[in-house]
């Protein structure tokens, strides 16, 4: 990776604020979802490394990882995946395809019908556009 967009200096307010998927890392690691776990968002990452014992490269791969995936453009036709689909009765009467309509800090909105869902890219399956013959 040539470039680190996360770096140990960085609170985790910071981490959050620069990429929605922060979180799901840090909860990878066990750290954040319950009162054993908490992180203060005043909380470095190199303070979280040491007081945690989980290796900073380890953990800035894992947060700088989150760069290298893919994205979607606003506009794009995308999918519920069928294994969250399945998971989630309530999604059992939403349309098949939605349209991303925002994108923030790697946060994606996705409108399907009269329903709005939120997510990060691997949250959605986007959808090939056919050609049209001419």
């Amino acid at each position: 990776m040539a470039h680190q967009y996360f770096t140990p200096e960085m609170t985790v307010d910071e981490a959050f604020k620069l990429h929605a998927g922060a979180r799901r890392v840090f909860a990878r690691f066990h750290l954040g979802g319950c009162s054993n776990c908490a992180i203060s968002e005043s909380h470095t990452i190199g303070a979280i490394s040491v007081d945690y014992g989980i290796p900073l490269p380890m953990l800035l791969d894992s947060l700088n990882a989150l760069f290298d995936q893919g994205t979607l453009a606003i506009g794009a036709r995308v999918r519920i995946p069928d294994e969250i689909r399945a998971k989630i009765p309530q999604l059992a009467n939403v349309p098949e395809t939605g349209e991303i309509v925002a994108v923030d800090s790697g946060a994606y909105t996705a409108d399907f019908g009269e329903v709005r869902l939120q997510g990060l890219a691997e949250d959605f399956v986007p959808v090939e556009t056919q050609a049209t013959a001419g």
